[in-house]
């Protein structure tokens, strides 16, 4: 605040920086006739150019805080322009010399000379004079370093809106830069806004950003800037910034011991950063704009400017991977070996995947890469540096832990042989095969969906499967191979740096021999026949052409799902892929959903009252790796299973085990004796039929014909049937199998046990459900294809409990009556139009 203040009272020319700013756009207030300073001018184009058109000053917008005489008040008010206020619209404010002096800003664009000009012309004269003049004062004034930050931050946000780009009150349109030019905008009128009050507007911006740190729970830290890592261990600094490139790189490669200082360089054991933003065209128009206005030339110079001068400009995503790879190298010697890092990405797969290439680059290994099932885009790749120990690694009989030796267990460059009986060998002993990286994938995926028990999306598959990859070298094999002769790996044209980082890149501790050697399918096997090779060119396409390492994996694994002959995976629906083979679904876990949901009411009905915060941070501790559930889940079986009330500091749950058996049995017994009601013969379950219920079991309610009967001629797999809940038939026409669930957990039967029972148009399917679960259900049906798949396929009714309980207490009791009941949200209301729902046979 202080800063502010004294640069608004710095002195200029016969008075202050603010006061003279004002004058330029002083005006009178239209009721009144006070002086006043006008908020903006409206200007109109004449032409069909937009903004770079000739245009003229057509009304100006204004507070009057001191006349009160028109509804509004203060309010902004709009009138048209007077002579002194044309007069000052066109008056010569020495504008010329301020844009020369901007001018030497910008680093000049090959290809594009006039593009800083054209920049400069999107500011009226007196903008350019006002937001100069601001930008003099902060870089002349000595001010602590956070405070000048803080003060270029503020003016960044007062350029645009200080702009002809300002169309709209408070908005301004994004920069748009083509072929070396500046875009023309559409539209007829801009706003010219004053620099001062939108200075003004974005100190507030960025001073309620500042307040918003400093209001966390621990209270702000204040943060002693040193120069290099070494100064953390030396005197009292506490962090270190660097920009990007090569100084920056520097200063986080320090020797441990350089220039003879005594304190080695402290270890470093977690690294939490983001990847750099692929640069596209606007990006980077966006940034060469920004850049140069508020740190001038020699800043924006490190920008690919030239890149401004063509049509489009796309960097690959090794762009990406190659300066991630660059930083990883450089933070690596200092370290920490049981350290950590940990980057946030955006961008999707592509995104995870230039990540998961930079750090198979750089030596690092990969220990999960998490992509949420969820909308949100932001996924988390954990590396662990070279040298550390791969959890969990070796361990003493004393269960002590153990530092990875060089070719032993957890050396990052030793990895499994696929050869028979073969010892492990490094990564780097064979050249990269496409056909063993796509069994790799298929393997992964299979053991993934195997665990899960449910299908999964790609994103869900992808960062098991790259772990994978990284688990038997094939990811550092792709990522340290060298592309083929003719080709680079990078285009020059998308990216005017790749140039000089296109070739070769061998990680830590790789033989400069094997990075030589050409990645082409089928090279670690230098004698083969021409039917193998065709055959195995069959199974894995050619993936040379993608010289990209990003694009290489990502087609690699693509190609790999979506292979013809693909027999173990199939994709279920669109993103979404499952088991195929016989074996594989019989392998299968628990759907992870149904453990998830036993796991919540578990927690709830043994932990008693626990807040939301630790019964996240519990659940999040029983699962991980394949069965980590997306948050969705988890907040969905809370709020089925949590009582009404539960406040956020005290969570507890409404449901008791004994009392939902005593109501399972219960109703089990009603469905038996509503059966021998209609005239049915009735079948209980076998593991059923031993509950107490009364003054004896629920096998008491069945004949003694009806224990005796051959229930295969209901169905060819009698031993499913018996498993069933409870059943209605009348034999040779008709069957009604009901399965009573309390929970939510569909997965045992409905995927399992009537999966064994055919689908028969005289079998007619019904799920009782609680309807405290009625959301949740809704939930995994929405979210899963298998279970809607068998609803579909088995002729499933779903009634609610209390729905069944209402049916079967009807006298007389008729079938025709139960179609208003049926559903997730049943139709009761409908008496007497609903359509009979077994026909009228």
């Amino acid at each position: 605040d202080a800063a502010f203040q004294g640069l608004a009272a710095s002195p200029r020319r016969e008075s202050s920086l603010k006061v003279s700013i004002s004058d330029q756009f002083a005006t009178r207030c239209a009721t009144c006739g006070r002086m006043l300073v006008a908020d903006e001018i409206v200007w109109s184009v004449d032409d069909d150019a937009g903004i770079a058109g000739r245009a003229r000053p057509l009304a100006r917008h204004y507070r009057c805080t001191v006349c009160r005489d028109q509804i509004g008040g203060s309010e902004q008010r709009r009138a048209p322009l007077d002579a002194d206020d044309l007069r000052r619209a066109t008056a010569d404010v020495g504008a010329d010399a301020m844009r020369a002096a901007l001018l030497a800003r910008f680093p000049a664009v090959t290809g594009a000379e006039h593009l800083p000009r054209e920049l400069l012309d999107l500011h009226t004269g007196r903008q350019l004079v006002g937001l100069g003049a601001i930008l003099e004062r902060i870089e002349s004034d000595l001010r602590a370093a956070p405070v000048l930050a803080a003060l270029r931050l503020t003016f960044l946000h007062a350029i645009l809106p200080a702009s002809r780009l300002a169309a709209q009150p408070g908005r301004a349109v994004a920069l748009r830069v083509s072929s070396g030019h500046v875009r023309p905008q559409a539209g007829t009128q801009y706003r010219e806004r004053n620099p001062w009050l939108a200075f003004e507007e974005a100190f507030r911006t960025v001073r309620g950003f500042i307040q918003r740190l400093d209001s966390g729970t621990a209270g702000p830290i204040p943060a002693r800037l040193g120069e290099d890592l070494r100064s953390l261990g030396e005197g009292r600094a506490t962090t270190v910034l660097a920009l990007e490139g090569v100084t920056g790189q520097v200063a986080l490669a320090d020797d441990a011991y350089a220039d003879g200082r005594g304190v080695p360089t402290p270890r470093i054991r977690l690294v939490l950063g983001q990847p750099p933003m692929r640069p596209s065209l606007d990006r980077l128009a966006a940034a060469y704009h920004a850049t140069a206005w508020v740190l001038g030339r020699e800043a924006a110079a490190l920008l690919p400017v030239d890149a401004l001068a063509g049509a489009s400009y796309r960097a690959p995503w090794s762009w990406q991977s190659d300066r991630l790879e660059r930083a990883l190298v450089a933070i690596e010697p200092s370290m920490a070996r049981d350290g950590r890092v940990v980057q946030l990405v955006e961008g999707g797969t592509e995104g995870i995947l230039a990540t998961a290439i930079a750090g198979a680059s750089a030596g690092f290994r990969l220990l999960s890469a998490r992509l949420a099932d969820d909308d949100d885009a932001t996924a988390i790749v954990e590396l662990l540096p070279p040298g550390g120990r791969l959890p969990p690694g070796a361990r003493t009989r004393a269960n002590v832990g153990l530092d990875p030796l060089p070719g032993g267990a957890g050396d990052p460059d030793i990895v499994p042989s696929t050869r028979l009986f073969a010892p492990p060998e490094r990564f780097d002993d064979r050249p990269f095969s496409a056909v063993d990286a796509a069994r790799t994938v298929t393997e992964v995926a299979v053991e993934t969906l195997r665990a899960r028990g449910e299908p999964a999306r790609y994103e869900r598959l992808l960062g098991e499967i790259l772990v994978g990859l990284d688990r038997t070298g094939h990811l550092r094999r792709l990522a340290t191979a060298t592309p083929l002769a003719g080709t680079s790996a990078a285009d020059p044209e998308a990216d005017p740096e790749a140039g000089a980082d296109a070739g070769p890149k061998a990680g830590p501790g790789a033989d400069p021999e094997a990075t030589d050697a050409p990645a082409v399918v089928g090279a670690d096997e230098p004698a083969i026949d021409k039917p193998a090779a065709a055959s195995r060119a069959r199974r894995a396409p050619d993936r040379v052409a993608h010289t990209d390492p990003v694009e290489r994996l990502h087609a690699l694994i693509r190609e790999e799902l979506d292979r013809p002959t693909q027999r173990r995976l199939t994709e279920i629906e669109p993103g979404r892929w499952w088991l195929a083979d016989p074996d594989d679904l019989d392998g299968a876990a628990i759907p992870l959903t149904d453990r998830v949901e036993w796991t919540v009411f578990s927690l709830l009905s043994t932990a008693g009252p626990i807040s939301e915060t630790s019964f996240y941070d519990r659940v999040a501790a029983m699962f991980a790796g394949h069965d980590l559930p997306d948050a969705g889940l988890v907040r969905a079986c809370l709020e089925s299973y949590r009582s009404l009330a539960s406040t956020p500091a005290r969570t507890i749950t409404g449901d008791d085990l004994l009392r939902r058996s005593v109501e399972h049995t219960q109703l089990l017994a009603t469905i038996a004796d509503a059966g021998h009601r209609l005239g049915m013969r009735v079948w209980i379950g076998r593991r059923e039929q031993t509950r107490r219920v009364g003054e004896g079991i629920l096998g008491d309610r069945l004949d003694p014909g009806e224990r005796r009967d051959y229930l295969a001629g209901i169905t060819t797999d009698a031993e499913a049937l018996a498993d069933v809940d409870a059943v209605w038939y009348v034999r040779g026409k008709v069957a009604f199998l009901f399965e009573v669930e309390w929970t939510a957990m569909l997965g045992e039967p409905l995927l399992r046990r009537h999966a064994r029972i055919p689908p028969d148009p005289s079998l007619i399917r019904f799920l009782v459900i609680a309807p405290e679960r009625t959301e949740l259900i809704r939930y995994k049906l929405e979210r899963s294809p298998l279970l809607r798949a068998a609803l579909d396929a088995g002729t499933w009714h779903i009634i609610k409990s209390v729905h069944l309980q209402a049916f079967l207490a009807r006298d007389p009791l008729e079938l025709g009556d139960l179609e208003p009941y049926l559903g997730l949200d049943p139709e009761i209301e409908r008496s007497g139009q609903q359509m009979p729902l077994f026909g009228g046979g």
